[in-house]
């Protein structure tokens, strides 16, 4: 019985979690824009020490709006479950804004490590799934972070070219 009661309360916990966290699909070029619409601040940073308090410190590598000052140092937090959750030490491509004095990376959104960087696939799930059919596992998943890191390169090079063209125009 007690078992029961248990697997009765855990289960509701994580289905209150697993529903809190349902952010639904949407295509890697909408969610794009709506991080940029959405980010305070957007940047390349090197994760330099993670805490057991859920925080972390981050390093600014290279900003990607203009508005981060390189090698400034931010004290982020590992706010909810559902957001993208820093672990370890690493490079991470950062959407978000500051709140009660922490880095805060959006939820739902776009920020990701470097060597995992999981998004929302750029193409249609249609020609994903005609084009692995004959793939191993091993293959499929060599396949997916190939995909995963062209689309995260591809990202960082529109934002470079957003921050430069702004920084053009405000110079003249």
């Amino acid at each position: 019985m007690k078992n029961l009661i248990w697997t009765f309360i855990l289960s509701f916990f994580f289905v209150q979690i697993g529903i809190a966290c349902d952010c639904g699909f949407k295509n890697l070029e909408d969610l794009q824009k709506q991080e940029i619409e959405n980010s305070e601040c957007i940047f390349i940073g090197e994760i330099i020490e993670v805490n057991n308090d859920l925080t972390y410190k981050i390093k600014v590598v290279e900003s990607l709006d203009g508005g981060d000052l390189q090698e400034n140092i931010y004290i982020g937090k590992n706010w909810k479950s559902c957001q993208p959750y820093v672990e370890g030490k690493g490079t991470w491509l950062v959407y978000g804004g500051m709140e009660n004095g922490f880095l805060k990376m959006n939820i739902c959104g776009l920020s990701r490590a470097f060597d995992k960087p999981v998004a929302p696939p750029s193409k249609s799930e249609n020609g994903i799934i005609e084009s692995t059919k004959q793939m191993t596992e091993e293959e499929l998943y060599a396949q997916f972070w190939k995909e995963q890191r062209i689309d995260l390169a591809n990202e960082i090079a529109v934002l470079r070219r957003r921050r430069d063209g702004k920084l053009k125009k405000a110079s003249r």
